[in-house]
């Protein structure tokens, strides 16, 4: 058992931020950085195609649709 209480986060490429945490949009947390890095690029155009933003380690989705092709394209 890990005393990181991030461990099974950093398991992932990314997390879905709770809705909560955002008003209409979506917000999804990058957590492999190295292969974030990796495919920056190809990151950067998925986001111009579907209308979205990187900022920082986050994308913001418009949508839950756009949410749904995020998940389907990177997990």
């Amino acid at each position: 058992m890990s005393d990181d209480i991030f461990h099974s986060w950093k398991e992932e490429r990314f997390i879905v931020a709770p809705s909560v945490l955002v008003d209409n949009e979506k917000l999804i947390i990058l957590t492999d950085i190295s292969y974030w890095n990796t495919h920056y690029e190809e990151l950067k155009d998925w986001c111009d195609e579907n209308l979205s933003e990187t900022q920082g380690m986050t994308v913001v989705c418009p949508n839950d649709e756009t949410l749904m092709l995020f998940v389907l394209k990177w997990s």
